[in-house]
Parts: structure tokens; C-alpha cells; sequence
């Protein structure tokens, strides 16, 4: 009996060949126009702009396919401030089936409230990424965005639920199929994959939308009516100063750490430059471009609400902080 060549199994197929099979669902999922849109790859050195599938995949390869992210919003939608997507990452490294688990239900929720089975996958590490497709939305300036989407995202709030993300829509998301380098010698070898694929609809969120502008208007009443207090310089709290004098030691602090110095500092009045230079000796300070920017993110939702300092009994918590 002749033989006929058959459809390779899934299971040999290589992760170029997964990811072309789905990059017309990956195109789908993070709205058009996909191209041009900044990707990040193990050989890249930070973010690039890539203009089309084949400079894709052509970055992807010659990475090996390792910690190969692209980002939430093209650059369509930077320039427009327009919002498609609602990220959402949570992680636990302690325990990875917590932060799955969290995802999972919230999928569930999402498909119950909206009628959206929203793209969840494993990170290849310490936790799930939620992508909720949604009927775009275009917003007067990029700061309206911002609070929206932290507005959204803390409907779905866990214990799990990286909160230090909230309202930052330039986001990257792990390319799925590739390898998360951090669990290379993990029993799955890093592999990010897909649980939950998006069933293809948009989450109408004009309900909401409404909702959180008569919010706002609630809160710049309430706060037009209020005296502003400016906070003195010099309340620093002792498990800061702690912190602080690690910085200026060159000892190598978490990012709950620094986080914890810069909203303290923020919050008691000093200046983005003089918070920057506490990190100075930090090794990964290089110009301090990237701390100054970091800093302006957390004073961005600091004024927004979105973020405030530590609870003492958190900040002792975060002063026994080692990065694994």
C-alpha cells in the first residue's frame, strides 16, 4: 500500500512554524494596524521597530527564539492614543499555580461579563498574561488612557495582579511559543504557551467608559473643594532610610525596593533628579535615564492615585527582599 506524506504532528512541529501558524490570531488580538510596533528580543539590546511579519519572525530566529516580547499598542495607536487592549500580568514566584489560577478566573469573568474569552498564556516563568481585546477606544490625551486603563485593569484586581503596571499601556507581552529564558531549566524549559485562546470578539467597554468619567469629574470636584497640602521634605520613614543608605552603599536593591524609596520620597515633595541619584550606585544606574523615567511613571500615578507609599508593616516586609 503506498504511503502518503502527512501533516507533520503538532508536537515536532518547530516554534517558527507554530508562530507563523498563529500570526494571523497573534495580528488579530492586538488590533490593526499591527505593524509598525516595537518587539524586544535576547539579541535585540532593548526595544526595536519592526514594519512587517518577515522582519518579525527574521528578529524571533535570530534570537534562538528566546525572551522574545512585542508590545501591546502599535505605534498607530501611541500617536492616536488609542486604546485596544487591556493587559493584564500576574505573577508569583513563589507559587506559579496561584498566579494561573487567578488568570483563569478572571478569563472566566470576562467571558461572563462581556462575552469575550480573552488570550491567556502562561509566561514561560512565574505566572499568565491576560490580553482582553476591546472595541477601540480614542482618548483626548495620553494621560486619559492611562487612567482608564489602570481604572479597568483594577476591576480585575488578585492578590496576584502586578499592580506596579496599572495604567501603563506601552507594555510587552512574551511572544507565545517562544522561551522564557529565566525557566530555561525548568521541566518545561521555558516554553510560553497558550492557554485559553481569544474567541475572537472585542469587549465593548462604553458602559464603563461613562462610568469612569463620571468618576473623574467626582474626584476634581472633591478635590477642587479640598486646601492643598504640600507635604514637608524630611518625613522619611526609618525602613526608607534603611533602604536608602543600601542605595547609597552600592548594594543591589528589589524593585520593590527602589519603588518603595521613590514613592516615599515623592510623596514627602523632592524633586525626580534628586530621587535619582539615591540609585547612582545601583549597577544597572548607567546614565540614569532609565531611573528618571521609571521615577516620572510612579509621579505620574502617584498624582493620579493610582499609586501611594508602602504601609510600614509592607515596607518591613520589603526590607528582607533578595532577588532570586
Amino acid at each position: 500500500m503506498e504511503t502518503t506524506q502527512t501533516q507533520k504532528p503538532k508536537f515536532l512541529k518547530t516554534i517558527k512554524e507554530r508562530i507563523e501558524e498563529k500570526l494571523d490570531y497573534l495580528e488579530a488580538l492586538l488590533g490593526t494596524p499591527i505593524w509598525p510596533r516595537n518587539i524586544m528580543t535576547r539579541t535585540t539590546k532593548g526595544q526595536v521597530l519592526v514594519s512587517s511579519d518577515k522582519s518579525f519572525l527574521r528578529r524571533l530566529e535570530e534570537a534562538d527564539f528566546e525572551d522574545c516580547y512585542v508590545a501591546t499598542h502599535s505605534e498607530f495607536n501611541k500617536l492616536n492614543n488609542v486604546l485596544e487592549i487591556i493587559f493584564l500580568d500576574f505573577d508569583n514566584k513563589e507559587n506559579i499555580a496561584s498566579a494561573i489560577s487567578d488568570a483563569l478566573r478572571v478569563a472566566q469573568k470576562v467571558e461572563k461579563e462581556y462575552g469575550v474569552v480573552p488570550h491567556v498564556q502562561f509566561s514561560g516563568s512565574k505566572g499568565a498574561h491576560v490580553i482582553i481585546p476591546i472595541e477601540p477606544i480614542a482618548f483626548e490625551e495620553p494621560q486619559k488612557e492611562k487612567s482608564f486603563l489602570a481604572y479597568m485593569q483594577s476591576k480585575f484586581e488578585t492578590s496576584n495582579l502586578d499592580k506596579q503596571i496599572l495604567g501603563d499601556f506601552s507594555r510587552l507581552m512574551r511572544v507565545p511559543f517562544t522561551i522564557n529564558t529565566k525557566a530555561k531549566d525548568m521541566p518545561w524549559k521555558g516554553f510560553v504557551k497558550i492557554l485559553v485562546e481569544w474567541n475572537g470578539k472585542r469587549a465593548n467597554l462604553e458602559k464603563e467608559l461613562q462610568t469612569w468619567k463620571l468618576k473623574k469629574v467626582i474626584e476634581e470636584s472633591n478635590a477642587a473643594q479640598k486646601p492643598v497640602v504640600i507635604s514637608p521634605k524630611g518625613h522619611i520613614r526609618k525602613p526608607v532610610q534603611i533602604l536608602v543608605e543600601r542605595a547609597e552603599q552600592g548594594i543591589h536593591l528589589t524593585n520593590n525596593q527602589r519603588v518603595a524609596i521613590a514613592l516615599e520620597y515623592i510623596a514627602n515633595g523632592y524633586d525626580d533628579s534628586y530621587i535619582a541619584k539615591i540609585f547612582a550606585k545601583q549597577d544597572d544606574y548607567g546614565s540614569g535615564e532609565k531611573t528618571l523615567y521609571h521615577i516620572r511613571k510612579l509621579r505620574e500615578g502617584f498624582e493620579r492615585g493610582d499609586y501611594k507609599p508602602f504601609k510600614t508593616e509592607n515596607l518591613l516586609k520589603i526590607l528582607e527582599e533578595v532577588d532570586g
